[in-house]
């Protein structure tokens, strides 16, 4: 028996950058929203709400992140879990297009 354990050594701390991302991208959604209501700038608001399609796709990611490794020695996926990566990523470019 061997593993299907294909992650990088990176993959840690990968997945915390890209939560920590995720923080930093809601935190600006939230202060340009705000502000933006708070002192009428439409421009405000509607990057603000365009920042949270940034957040869904980086929440995306970092799921992807967090499923793979939780399922990197699963026997059920006999390839590894490295196609998640790739369909979130699209699934992240899909989001970003739109």
């Amino acid at each position: 028996k061997h593993s299907h354990d294909f992650l990088s050594v990176s993959h840690s701390s990968n997945e915390f950058r890209t939560w920590l991302v995720i923080v930093l991208t809601f935190a600006s959604m939230v202060v340009e929203i705000t502000c933006g209501l708070m002192f009428g700038s439409l421009a405000l608001v509607a990057d603000g709400i365009h920042m949270s399609t940034h957040a869904i796709a980086f929440f995306i990611t970092a799921f992807a992140y967090s499923y793979s490794r939780k399922h990197a020695n699963s026997p059920s996926y006999v390839f590894g879990t490295g196609k998640v990566g790739e369909l979130a990523a699209y699934t992240s470019a899909l989001i970003l297009i739109g």
